[in-house]
Formats: C-alpha cells, sequence, structure tokens
C-alpha cells in the first residue's frame, strides 16, 4: 500500500478490548483487523529493511551488497568491524567535544539539545562514539571509536568526552528521578498515564545506554530503583499516622506501602520490557525489587526483637523465667541464642498481619509476571517460585564464526530463572516464640470461648447466640457459596476467626515447627468445639428447643469446612502429618446432627402432631365441625414445617437448608399417606378426608417452591433414588388417587372402573400419574400449572410466574435462578418493576432522597448486569425502553457527550461503558502527539549556537536538520492527517468493543430521534455519540493531564484541539467558520486516502445495526421480538461471568432483594388478565427499591408464628373453601386406572 510510510500508527494495537464473550460479527472484525495489522506491520518492516539496506550498502566492506538479515547483523557489537573507518583528527574532534563542554557548563537548559545533536550525528554519519572502555569479557575489539588512545591529545580526548557524559548523564538521571513517582490518578486514566510515563522512561533509559554501555545503565538504574523502594518502605515506618510502635507500626508500614510497591513494580515490569531481555529483567525485580523488601524486612524485624528483648529485660527476671517455661512446651526447641522472651497475643496478631500484607504481595507479584509472559504458573501452588523461564537470548558469536547467515540470527538458550521471594527468612528468628504464643493463644481464646458459653447456658438461656457468617477471601476454591452456613454459633466463631487470622502465619513460615504447632492446636481445639456441639444436639428436646439443632448443624458443617480449607493451604507447604486436623471427626458429628434433626423432626410429627383423636375419630357418624375445617393436625404439621424451614434458611447452607426440609417433608408425607390410606371413614366423614388431603397438596404445593432449585426440578424431576423432590411428587400422587377412590362419587367412580383397571391405556393422564411426573400439580392448581406448562414448560407469563415464586421462596440468592427471573419473557418482572415504580409516574410524586438513591442504584445494577449480556443483546433496550418513554428521555443519547448537562443515573452508566474506548484512543493520541514533540526536529528549535555547530568535523559530512524548523506548519499538519487516519482506522474496533446490548440500545434510540435524523444519517447515533465524546476530550484539559504523565505542553494542546476541530468539521459538528488548517487537514487525508474516511464510518456503523440484526434473525431472538433466555443448562456459565465482574453478585442481590420486597406486586399483575407490561401506576408508586447495603444480608425474613397459623404462603388459610372446591372427577378418576389391583380393592374396602 501507498500508506504505509505515511500512516505508522495506524498499524497500532490500541487497548480496545471486547467485553465478555464477542459476537459472531464482532469476532470476525477482531480477526479480520488483527491480521491486516500483522501484514500491514509485516510489510512495513520488509520496506524499512529495503530502506535499510541500501544506506547500509555505502558503507560496507565487500563486493556484494548485504540482504536484510546481514543489514540486521550490522547493529551487533561485534560485527561494526566491518564498517569502514572514518578517519577524524584528534584536533578537530577536541575543539567539537570542548565547544560542547563549553556549551553545557556556561548555559542552562541545553542538555537535549547537545544530545539530541549527538544522537542525529550518530544515526546520519554512522559516528559510534565510546561508551567505555575495552569490553574485555566480550573476547573482541569494540565499536572502533573515533579515536584510539595513542597520545595525550587523544587522553584529552577521552577524558573530555568522559565530562561531557557525565553531564548529559546528571542531566538525564534528574530527569528520570520526577517520572518514578507511582501515579496517583483516577482508575480511568492510570494505565494511560503508566503507558506514557514508560514510553517517557525507557527513551532515557535508551538515551543513557546511548552514552553508557547497557549493563552498566542497568545497573546504576537498578541502583536508583533499590534506593527508591528503600525510601518507600522506610517512610511507611517512619510517618506513622497513629503514633503506632513496635511490630504494630512494622504490620501498619507494610501494608501501607504494598499498593505503591506493587504500582511501581508493575511500571517497571513494563519499562524493562522495553530495554532488557527477559531474563534480565527477572534478575533486575529480585535484586532491586524482592531483596531491597527482604533485606529491609529482616533488618527491621531485627530492629523491633531488639527492642522487645530490652523492654522484656527491663521488667526484671521474673519475666524471663516465666518466658522461659513456657518455651519449653513448645514442640520442638529451637536455639534462641540468649533470646528467651515470650510474645504477646497483640504482637502475634501484628506479625500475622505482616504475614497476610506480604503473602498478597507475594501473589500481586507473581501475578503481574504472570500476566506479562515471563512465567509459567501451570499447575503450581500459589506458594511456590513459580515459573521456569524459556528466555530467548541474541547470540551473534555463531554466526560470526561460522561465516554463516541465516534467516534466524537468534537462538534458543534455556535458563532457569524464578522469582525469588526471601522475606519469609525474616520471621525465621521468632518461629519458637511465635509457636509457643500461637499454642498458648489459641488454647485460651478456645476456653474462654467455652466457659462463655458455659455461662451463657446455666444462666437459663437455652438458645444458643449466633453470628452471621462471611465469604472468606480463597474460601470458594475449597467451599462453593451456596454450601456455606449462614449464621453459626458465636462460641464456635469466636474460635474459627482466630484460627482463621492465624493461618497465614503459618503457611507464610518456611519452619515446620510453628506449621506443626498450629495443627496439633487447631486439632485440639476444634476436638474440643465439636465435643461441644455433640453436648449441645444431645441436650435437644428435653433441656433445649429444637431451634438450637439447624444452629448445631451449621456449625458443624462450617467446622468441617474450615478444616478442610486449612488443609488445603498447608497440604504442598508442609511435611509434617495433617491427620492431626479432625475432618472425619467433624464429618460423624455432621451427620449425627442431621440425624437428630430429620429423627426428630420426623418423630414429633408421628408421636405428636399429628395425633388428634377428635379428628382421626373416623368411624363418628357426624360430619367434622359441619365439614368446614380440615384437622387440627393438618394445620399444626403445616405450621411446624413452615417453622422448621424459617430455622434452616436462618442458618444452615442453602443446598443442606433444601436436603433437610424436603427429607423431613417426604418422611412425613409417607406417615399422612400410610394414615389415609387405611383410614376406614362413615359416610360423614368422608369429607373430612377430602378437605384435608386438599389441605395438605395445598401446602406441599407452596413448600415445592422452596424445595427446588430450578423450573426443571419442579416439573420435571430426576427419578434418581435418594431425589426427595421426585419422592414428594410420588406421595402426592399417591395422596390424590386415596382421595379419589375414598371420596369420589360412586356413580362416578363405578362407571370409569366398571370394566377393571385399565394396564395397557394410552390415556396421557394415566401415564403422567404412573410416573413421578407432578400431575397432581395440575389437579391441585390448574390455573398455576396447565397441563401444556407442564408437559412442554413454554415460556409465558405463567412461567414467568413459576419463576417468581422459585426467586423469592429460596433460602438465598441463587444466580442461575435471578439471571432466569430477568431474561424471562421478554425481561418481564424487571419490566413490571420499573414501570410501576416512581421512574414511570407522570405526575411528580414527592419521594425520599433514599428511595431515589435506592432506585438509581437499581437501575444500574440492571444496567450492569443485562450489559454484559451478549447472547441476548435485546434484553437491556427492553427493559429501559417503557421508562425511557414515559419519561422522554431519548433525547439523552443525542447530547450524550455534554458532560454539564444533568441526565438521570442510568446515562451516566451508559457514558461510563463509551469512555472506555474514547480512554484508549485519547491516551494513545496524547502519546503520539509527545512523541512527535520530542523527534529531533522540534529539539532543535533550542538553536544550537553557530560556533558549536561550526565545530563539528566536516569529514562527518553531518547535515543540520532545518528543514523541519522551518515548516512547522506543515509537519503540524501533516501530524493531523496521521492522528485523524489513526482515529478512523479504529473507530470500528472501538465501537466493536462495546458490548452489544449497549449497541442495540442506542439503535433504538436512534429510531426514536427521527427530528436528528439529517444529522445522524452519515454516521448513526453511536458513532455520532463516541466521536462527540471523543472531541469533547481532546478539548478537555483535565481528561488530557489525566492522560499523560508529564505536562503537556501548550503546543500539543492545540495539536490536539485541532483534531478535535477537525473532526467536528468532518461530521458536522463545527460552531462557526472552520479555519484555513482544519481544511487543509482534512483535504490531505482526502487526497492520501480517498473516500477512505466515509468508507470507516460506514464500517463502524454497521457494528450498531447490522449486526443486532444478524443476531435477531438467527435464532437469538423469539419470532415474537423479544430475547430467547438461554436453557437452564446454559445459564451457568452466564451466571458464573456474571458473578466474576465487578459488582456482578452484589448487583444480583440487589435485584433479588427488590423482587422479593414487591412479591405481592409482581404475582398479582402476572396473574391478572390484562397485559402486566402495557399497564403503568396512575398515583402512588407502589415498588420498592432495595438498596445495595440492605440487599447484602442475605438472611431471611423472622418467622411470624401468628402470620403464618392461618396462611398459605401470602394466602389466607380459607378452610371453609376447601369443602366446596369442585373436584373435576372425570380428569381425575381415569388418572387412576393403572393403580394395583391390591391398592384399588383395598383403598375401595376402606369405603
Amino acid at each position: 500500500m501507498e500508506w504505509l510510510g505515511d500512516f505508522p500508527h495506524d498499524h497500532a494495537f490500541v487497548d480496545l478490548l471486547m467485553s465478555d464473550v464477542p459476537g459472531e460479527v464482532d469476532l470476525q472484525h477482531l480477526i479480520r483487523d488483527t491480521e491486516e495489522k500483522l501484514k500491514l506491520n509485516a510489510s512495513s518492516i520488509e520496506q524499512n529493511l529495503r530502506e535499510l539496506q541500501g544506506k547500509i550498502g555505502e558503507a560496507w566492506i565487500g563486493e556484494r551488497v548485504p540482504s536484510p538479515t546481514e543489514c540486521l547483523q550490522w547493529f551487533s557489537q561485534r560485527n561494526l568491524s566491518s564498517l569502514k573507518p572514518i578517519s577524524t583528527g584528534y584536533q578537530e574532534l577536541l575543539d567539537f567535544l570542548k565547544a560542547l563542554q563549553h556549551l553545557l557548563k556556561t548555559q542552562e537548559a541545553r542538555e537535549e539539545a547537545v544530545l539530541q545533536l549527538l544522537l542525529n550525528i550518530s544515526s546520519q554519519c554512522g559516528v559510534a562514539f565510546p561508551c567505555s572502555g575495552p569490553l574485555s569479557e566480550q573476547g573482541h575489539s569494540p565499536v572502533p571509536p573515533v579515536c584510539s588512545v595513542r597520545d595525550d591529545l587523544a587522553l584529552e580526548v577521552q577524558e573530555t568526552w568522559d565530562d561531557v557524559r557525565l553531564l548529559l548523564r546528571r542531566h538525564l538521571l534528574d530527569k528520570l528521578q520526577p517520572a518514578e513517582e507511582p501515579s496517583q490518578s483516577g482508575q480511568s486514566a492510570e494505565g494511560t498515564i503508566i503507558s506514557s510515563r514508560v514510553a517517557q522512561k525507557i527513551l532515557i533509559l535508551q538515551q543513557l545506554s546511548f552514552l553508557y554501555p547497557e549493563t552498566e545503565v542497568l545497573v546504576k538504574y537498578q541502583a536508583l530503583q533499590s534506593r527508591r523502594v528503600l525510601c518507600l518502605l522506610r517512610s511507611t515506618q517512619t510517618c506513622s499516622p497513629g503514633g503506632e510502635r513496635g511490630f504494630d507500626r512494622l504490620a501498619l508500614g507494610f501494608q501501607t506501602a504494598s499498593p505503591s510497591f506493587c504500582a511501581m513494580l508493575t511500571e517497571e515490569i513494563h519499562i524493562l520490557n522495553g530495554i532488557a531481555e527477559p531474563h534480565s529483567i527477572l534478575t533486575f525485580l529480585n535484586q532491586a525489587y524482592l531483596s531491597t523488601l527482604a533485606q529491609e524486612l529482616s533488618f527491621l524485624m531485627e530492629r523491633e526483637v531488639e527492642a522487645v528483648l530490652k523492654d522484656n529485660t527491663a521488667h526484671g527476671g521474673k519475666t524471663g523465667k516465666s518466658s522461659s517455661k513456657k518455651s519449653a512446651v513448645a514442640p520442638q526447641e529451637a536455639p534462641l541464642r540468649a533470646r528467651n522472651f515470650c510474645l504477646t497475643s497483640h504482637q502475634l496478631k501484628c506479625l500475622t498481619q505482616l504475614a497476610v500484607t506480604l503473602l498478597e504481595l507475594e501473589r500481586n507479584v507473581d501475578d503481574l509476571a504472570t500476566e506479562l509472559g515471563f512465567l509459567n504458573c501451570a499447575g503450581e501452588s500459589a506458594c511456590s517460585l513459580r515459573g521456569i523461564l524459556k528466555n530467548v537470548r541474541d547470540d551473534m558469536d555463531v554466526t560470526a564464526l561460522e561465516g554463516k547467515t541465516t534467516p534466524d540470527v537468534l537462538f534458543q538458550s534455556t535458563e532457569a530463572v524464578c522469582l525469588e521471594f526471601e522475606w519469609r527468612a525474616a520471621f525465621q528468628e521468632l518461629v519458637p516464640q511465635m509457636a509457643h504464643c500461637v499454642k498458648v493463644f489459641l488454647e485460651d481464646v478456645c476456653s474462654k470461648s467455652l466457659h462463655r458459653e458455659q455461662a451463657t447456658y446455666t444462666s437459663g438461656s437455652t438458645l444458643i447466640p449466633l453470628v452471621n457468617v462471611s465469604l472468606r477471601p480463597g474460601t470458594e476454591l475449597t467451599c462453593p457459596e451456596k454450601d456455606i452456613s449462614k449464621r453459626i454459633a458465636k462460641f464456635c466463631a469466636d474460635v474459627l476467626e482466630e484460627l482463621d487470622a492465624l493461618l497465614p502465619l503459618a503457611v507464610a513460615c518456611k519452619d515446620d515447627t510453628l506449621r506443626s504447632c498450629y495443627v496439633e492446636v487447631c486439632g485440639r481445639v476444634t476436638f474440643a468445639l465439636l465435643a461441644r456441639l455433640e453436648e449441645r444436639s444431645g441436650q435437644v428436646p428435653t433441656l433445649a428447643p429444637l431451634k438450637n439443632l439447624p444452629t448445631l448443624l451449621a456449625s458443624s458443617i462450617y467446622i468441617q469446612q474450615r478444616l478442610t480449607h486449612y488443609e488445603s493451604q498447608l497440604r504442598d507447604t508442609t511435611r509434617i502429618p495433617l491427620t492431626l486436623l479432625p475432618i472425619q471427626r467433624s464429618q460423624d458429628v455432621t451427620a449425627a446432627v442431621h440425624e437428630l434433626l430429620t429423627g426428630y423432626c420426623i418423630h414429633v410429627c408421628a408421636t405428636s402432631i399429628l395425633q388428634d383423636a377428635e379428628s382421626h375419630y373416623w368411624a363418628d357418624p357426624k360430619p367434622f365441625y359441619e365439614g368446614e375445617r380440615c384437622s387440627f393436625s393438618i394445620q399444626m404439621w403445616h405450621y411446624f414445617i413452615l417453622g422448621l424451614r424459617s430455622d434452616l434458611w436462618g442458618s444452615v447452607s442453602p443446598v443442606l437448608a433444601q436436603q433437610t426440609l424436603a427429607q423431613v417433608l417426604a418422611k412425613t408425607l409417607e406417615l399422612l399417606l400410610q394414615r389415609y390410606s387405611r383410614a376406614q371413614p362413615s359416610y360423614k366423614r368422608l369429607s373430612q378426608i377430602r378437605v384435608d388431603i386438599t389441605a395438605i397438596l395445598l401446602c406441599v404445593e407452596e413448600l415445592m417452591w422452596s424445595l427446588c432449585g430450578s423450573v426443571e426440578e419442579l416439573v420435571r424431576p430426576c427419578l434418581a433414588s435418594g431425589n426427595w423432590v421426585s419422592c414428594i411428587h410420588s406421595l402426592c400422587n399417591q395422596l390424590l388417587s386415596v382421595c379419589a377412590i375414598l371420596t369420589a362419587p360412586l356413580p362416578q367412580l363405578y362407571s370409569t372402573f366398571q370394566n377393571g383397571l385399565s394396564e395397557g391405556t394410552s390415556n396421557t393422564l394415566a401415564k403422567a400419574n404412573s410416573s413421578h411426573a407432578p400431575f397432581w400439580l395440575n389437579v391441585i392448581n390448574p390455573t398455576l400449572f396447565p397441563q401444556e406448562l407442564l408437559r412442554e414448560s413454554v415460556s409465558s407469563e405463567g412461567s414467568a410466574l413459576w419463576l417468581l415464586k422459585l426467586v423469592t421462596s429460596g433460602p438465598g440468592c441463587c444466580p442461575v435462578i435471578v439471571l432466569q427471573a430477568m431474561l424471562h419473557s421478554d425481561c418481564l418482572l424487571l419490566r413490571l418493576l420499573l414501570s410501576h415504580s416512581h421512574l414511570c409516574l407522570d405526575c411528580e410524586a414527592e419521594v425520599s432522597l433514599e428511595a431515589q438513591q435506592a432506585a438509581a442504584e437499581f437501575v444500574e445494577a440492571v444496567f450492569t448486569i443485562l450489559s454484559s449480556l451478549n447472547n441476548v443483546p435485546r434484553a437491556l433496550a427492553l427493559v429501559l425502553e417503557g421508562y425511557l418513554d414515559r419519561r422522554h428521555l431519548w433525547d439523552h443519547f443525542y447530547n450524550l457527550a455534554d458532560k454539564a448537562r444533568e441526565a438521570p443515573a442510568l446515562f451516566k452508566c451508559i457514558r461510563t461503558v463509551i469512555s472506555k474506548p474514547i480512554s484508549s484512543l485519547i491516551g494513545h493520541l496524547v502519546s503520539m502527539i509527545q512523541t512527535c514533540e520530542d523527534l529531533p526536529g522540534t529539539l532543535l528549535r533550542q538553536d544550537l549556537p553557530e560556533s558549536v555547530l561550526a565545530k563539528i568535523p566536516k569529514e562527518w559530512n553531518y547535515t543540520p536538520q532545518d528543514a523541519k524548523t522551518k515548516h512547522i506548519s506543515k509537519s503540524n499538519i501533516t501530524l493531523a492527517i496521521q492522528a485523524l487516519s489513526f482515529i478512523f482506522t479504529h473507530l470500528p474496533s472501538a465501537v466493536a468493543s462495546l458490548p452489544l446490548p449497549v449497541r442495540f440500545l442506542f439503535y433504538m434510540a436512534e429510531k426514536r430521534l427521527s427530528q436528528h435524523a439529517r444529522q445522524l444519517r452519515p454516521t448513526g447515533l453511536l458513532v455520532w455519540t463516541l466521536l462527540g465524546c471523543l472531541c469533547q476530550g481532546l478539548e478537555d484539559g483535565e481528561t488530557l493531564e489525566l492522560m499523560s504523565a508529564q505536562p503537556l505542553e501548550r503546543g500539543a494542546k492545540e495539536q490536539l484541539a485541532l483534531l478535535s476541530e477537525c473532526l467536528q468539521v468532518s461530521l458536522g459538528q463545527q460552531k462557526g467558520v472552520p479555519k484555513l488548517t482544519v481544511h487543509k487537514v482534512l483535504q490531505g487525508l482526502e487526497e492520501k486516502k480517498p473516500k477512505w474516511s466515509s468508507m470507516q464510518l460506514q464500517k463502524a456503523r454497521k457494528f450498531c445495526s447490522e449486526s443486532v440484526f444478524e443476531r435477531v434473525e438467527s435464532g437469538v431472538v423469539q419470532e415474537r421480538g423479544g430475547p430467547v433466555e438461554p436453557p437452564e443448562q446454559k445459564m451457568w456459565p452466564e451466571s458464573l461471568a456474571v458473578c466474576q465482574g465487578a459488582g456482578g453478585i452484589q448487583n444480583l442481590r440487589q435485584i433479588h432483594h427488590t423482587i422479593q420486597l414487591n412479591e405481592g406486586l409482581l404475582r398479582s399483575k402476572l396473574a391478572s388478565a390484562e397485559d402486566p407490561s402495557t399497564s403503568f401506576p396512575e398515583g402512588l408508586s407502589s415498588v420498592r427499591f432495595s438498596s445495595a447495603v440492605s440487599s447484602q444480608s442475605g438472611l431471611p425474613l423472622p418467622f411470624n408464628p401468628l402470620y403464618y397459623f392461618d396462611h398459605i404462603d401470602h394466602a389466607k388459610f380459607d378452610q371453609s373453601a376447601l369443602s366446596e372446591r369442585e373436584w373435576d372427577w372425570a380428569q381425575l378418576l381415569p388418572s387412576n386406572q393403572r393403580l394395583s389391583q391390591v391398592t384399588f380393592r383395598a383403598l375401595l374396602a376402606n369405603r
């Protein structure tokens, strides 16, 4: 292409990463764009090599012109001997160097001009200035310098050159210092600032490498960085804000320094990656950073130990004798070297906090190096020195000695390189003291905790005090959140909290003494806790209430989970046996408590609750309460099950809570089935059996929502053995058969079964009832469970009500169910919440500030979740469409670039998403402008004196680059053309990097903005907004300063402003008459790339229109126009991706809590005959939004016994209506034709 040399920045790879999983169209564009840039880069390299080949051919000694590969070898220090020597007189050279020396010493701010002059002479004339003495370790002669030291004059030349180098070095080192401060700006611009500062420091180090050997530069730079690390660590130790002393100050100081240390190291890796080889980088990091930190930590630790020794000595010999006695009980005695003292518990906690900080720092450093491709961490633990580097180094000797030229001048050599974390050695001196203190401290904590629990029990308080369980970092690796208990006994939590706190100390120390002590005392302590749990469980129900058993079960499970976590953390870091951890013992206690809980519940139901003589007097010739109520035992059974559910929901993990409740329900249903299948009622008591079974089925129907984790599990349960849901369905179907045979009118019963039982019937109802399918749900609630839904589970408002019940009835927030409910039926639930809230009210209603904040947080949570789901691009637009229509907010999309205009919280979220690619583009443009500002021609604007330029030796044939200084305006125009080309080149990628739901939202907004159709026709709304935001960013001085690591000069800001004006004119957004320079820039771009900008605009527009249509037409949306919610098995990866995103699980919990708060409203709207999505509130808002803080507790509402005593879920337990219920015997009786003859005759005989 003809553009290659004119537009080198078009080939650059800009950080425009796609969000989540890209669509097919976006992925194809990414591949094509990457391939095109690779081809352009390859063509550019070939073109530059050809130019280099032509220039080097003039200076090459030989008969033929060198090949491009040989040209690359020319840059090797060992091959420069083949160049033609230039004979320069010593006096001419000395005069030139003296002139430079005089200029540097007599005039200020001339270093940059002198340095650039030397670089220009070297590159233009091929003059190699000496950077040091002979490299004897190389075994070759150095680069042929401009002179050889043979006499005093040559020696004076060398001394003068060394003085010039020294002056330039001081300037470069002074320039290097301000660039070393870590970034203190916001996260949005942090990456760009780091990139700009990295480029600046790389340039400085390259200039130093021009004056001195690279190895010497790296050694000097390493010393500077080592001092910088020391200054950082010591500054945090000297300026303690709270006046902390001792180990407090040590731990707090390292905790404060850790973020800055990681920021420095991140920047350092990027810098070194531009000037050094990988093995040199890792060696540099080890010496300058990790070794410095380890040495300083050892020094500070030694200082604090000496201070502790002085304090113990000052207290007298009594403390020393006590310390010696206590140290003797440590598991392994280490030589103390006359350092016999004890640590306090507070000092132990400080050391633990220090270990936590250093372990986290180690993980961060390891991850940083791994992300940049230096280490291979596959299959290795986080605590190991992971990564064996396979580095590639230049080895020109082989080619030079053999006289061969190969296409590949790089040869592979394997060298083991790893990051060396040596800070653990600083803890070695304190291992005996820490081991002893760990033992004494944990045993003391356990003893006091058990004593407090015993005191509480003996005081008459039978209920065990509870505390909430918080999800600890790293726990999800050994235990999913759904398996973690919610609340446990306080005495267990107190001890486990201290065990968790001291675990990092055991992991951090290399010595097995501390680890063995920790494992040993952990085993003893948890044994004591488990024994107390067993003791308290044995007191139920005689001395303690049933409510304690779920608490004890949750506590024992949590102990088991923590022990498993400890084992996983210590397994790869110690050689001691971990069998001392009582994991098997905790499993046995858990199984025993669980069996006790379920067994007692079933027993109390069988022997007490379901025993009701009055209700079960089946031979009574009188009707039971005139047939207007069910048995008392059924009502109390339901009440008992609800209370058990509340206890389980409040403490036990969600999965185990559902399994336990399902087991108790199934076992008690077996008792009820036995009772009613054996009953021989009188004629007057037949109605009672029908009412009782109806009440049982209604109660079980509401409980089933709490037991199932998905719609599939409810309507098509797994038939595997041990599946309690399937067992409950089977029992309910059998209860329904008992009701039909015992209570159906005899004429209809006779007409159905007069021909006997039909074993081979093809009746679909009979088939349904013969299996574990939930046929009984259709009979007991045909409105909610129509047969077509049970058979096919088609999408409808009815199935949306199913998901609503699953969301609100479960023991916690299940991401899969919440996400499925959000997407179901065109996101119906979310649309209902927004349409019936104050956000869509026409009138100006008074809404509290808290309610407004909660509503804004809810909208932000919905936007964050739905905008990340690229597989359902229309979901976000469908949810927000009604809200934007009612509030007339579509115009805000057109003016989104105007930050000064006040807008709802939704548009702040949209602007945040849009700003990501904009920031990447602006950052590259700023770097481009700054790079061009530093080019040789512009630096020589300082105008070196003629006395210096006249001293340049004539043999060098140096031509000053004055042309560029005389045509600054022309270079500015060229630069603006390059920058404009860069923008249009990367505009399609910027659009493709945006999430598909956001693009579709702009597509819908463009349809609503018909009044702006003329302006938006060339670009489309999204491209219009992107470029508008880009123009505003290029004109915003604060934004530009954030994007730059160094202050922007006025000329750079004017260049960026010119670029903004060019964009505005090209889009028709200009205000006033454009400048002549703008026309020159646009005309220049059009001449070099005819109609190319229009093609790029159209290409970018396709990604917010055709790509969405392709997804819609290819089946991603339903035929009726709404998005298809992914199948349930495909929701797991979706929910996992959402939860792993920033704030994803918190947003899902907030939406889940809001749905729970408005369950009644949503249920009424879904059950109404009118279209629920088209109705809007007339008066005050009826929707309550959950704030982000209130939604994070995850605990259910407290159990209200007075309410649940006469309610089935949210409906009144209207027992009189049960007797008036109409039964469709024509449907129910045929479904029982596949009963066995024995069962049918036994039931018929009981009538």
